[in-house]
């Protein structure tokens, strides 16, 4: 009991930190794109400028999982904090291409460590917890700050400017920084543990972390966060010709945080109606797809709500299912490099999305590029249904053969 409520503890601490930061760092979500439309910017040159600002974090994703096992899980945030809040602050005082190019590049790596951080420590609250549900509450924590940020950025930007946004975003996310020592105990790195228990940890073949249900974990999460993160850069746009300010734009892009923040509350009634993890992440895959492609016809609130609320469901059932899966086939020292390699698979996603819909945007149509997202969605979860259909005849062979 007293091991749970002390996981419980830093799970509630982890959630105060994550909605701070993410309220701050979604705050930029529609700033970004509208501040390169005001500065002339085409469909190509914007998915250019966002793709180059994520390269960074590309090569980084595997050295920053070995980075929170040695470093910490607490201290890895701090720095992380300290590294976005800078980068915030060079986008608010030089308000370019350039600007945004160099702040991004930066305010990308300065997110995935502090992502990596707290997912690596939500994984490691203590033995015997339900990944699925802590994992659901992670993904209400960043989707309380997905549902805040775009609201506040973009009245904050209707009303005074962009200056003024981008000041209070470094402001929430320097208090992110502030809170650490309060709301997380500063627990000894994940490697020190393992070695202090059983010595010092062997080395890993890359096998071990690759295995058949991480891959298909780290498909689906690559094709998730592909197609979102490219509606979250090219939905302002839409919304923008379509004849919506910035404040609407925010609070259609925050409903649909709303709807992935309730996710938790069905999560294990979900799993179990469609008969396991992974035929619910096929299905929420599904979903999302029938979001994405409704996109194009959202003229009108009716429209843009279901289209919220498709797309959030989608998303807020599928990454936690693949944030579990992931972490499941690892020891718990070795899960920060799990996460890394997870990482990896999305910044993939983050620095090719906005170069492949930049493109089909700009030589097709704003609509082409969703369809595109939708029909990825849907090619990458054939995959892991036939996968997961194979797993389930294994099972009752054997089951059988007992």
């Amino acid at each position: 009991m007293r091991k749970a409520a002390e996981g419980d503890r830093a799970l509630a601490g982890i959630g105060v930190v994550v909605v701070l930061a993410f309220t701050a760092l979604n705050m930029a979500t529609p700033l970004v794109p509208l501040m390169l439309l005001d500065l002339k910017a085409t469909p190509g040159l914007l998915g250019t400028v966002v793709g180059v600002g994520s390269i960074g974090s590309l090569f980084l994703a595997v050295p920053g999982g070995k980075l929170v096992n040695v470093w910490g899980y607490r201290p890895v945030m701090a720095r992380s904090a300290i590294l976005c809040t800078a980068s915030v602050l060079g986008i608010a005082f030089f308000p370019s291409i350039a600007g945004l190019v160099a702040g991004l590049f930066f305010l990308e790596i300065g997110r995935q460590l502090f992502v990596l951080a707290v997912q690596s420590q939500t994984s490691d609250l203590g033995a015997d917890r339900d990944l699925n549900l802590d994992f659901g509450w992670l993904n209400t924590f960043f989707s309380i700050g997905q549902l805040l940020g775009p609201i506040i950025g973009g009245a904050i930007a209707d009303n005074a400017g962009y200056f003024p946004a981008w000041i209070l975003i470094a402001s929430l996310i320097a208090a992110a920084a502030l809170v650490l020592p309060r709301a997380l105990p500063l627990q000894p790195p994940p490697a020190a543990k393992a070695a202090a228990a059983s010595g010092p940890a062997p080395s890993r073949d890359w096998r071990y972390f690759l295995g058949a249900a991480t891959i298909i974990a780290n498909l689906a999460s690559f094709a998730v966060i592909f197609v979102d993160t490219a509606r979250g850069t090219f939905f302002p746009v839409f919304m923008r010709e379509a004849g919506f300010n910035a404040t609407t734009i925010g609070f259609f892009m925050s409903l649909r945080a709303l709807v992935s923040m309730t996710t938790r509350l069905y999560m294990k009634r979900f799993v179990a109606l469609c008969g396991g993890r992974l035929p619910a992440l096929v299905t929420s895959i599904g979903i999302m797809a029938a979001g994405i492609a409704l996109t194009p016809f959202c003229a009108n609130a009716p429209l843009l709500t279901a289209n919220a609320v498709l797309v959030g469901l989608g998303i807020g059932i599928a990454l936690p299912l693949s944030l579990a899966t992931v972490s499941e086939g690892v020891r718990p020292e070795d899960r920060g490099t799990a996460m890394g390699i997870r990482m990896l698979g999305k910044n993939l996603a983050l620095v090719t999305n906005p170069f492949f819909f930049g493109f089909v945007a700009q030589r097709f149509s704003l609509s082409a590029a969703f369809f595109s997202g939708s029909l990825l969605l849907a090619l990458c979860a054939i995959p892991i249904h036939l996968w997961s259909k194979n797993r389930s005849r294994v099972r009752a062979t054997v089951g059988a053969a007992e």
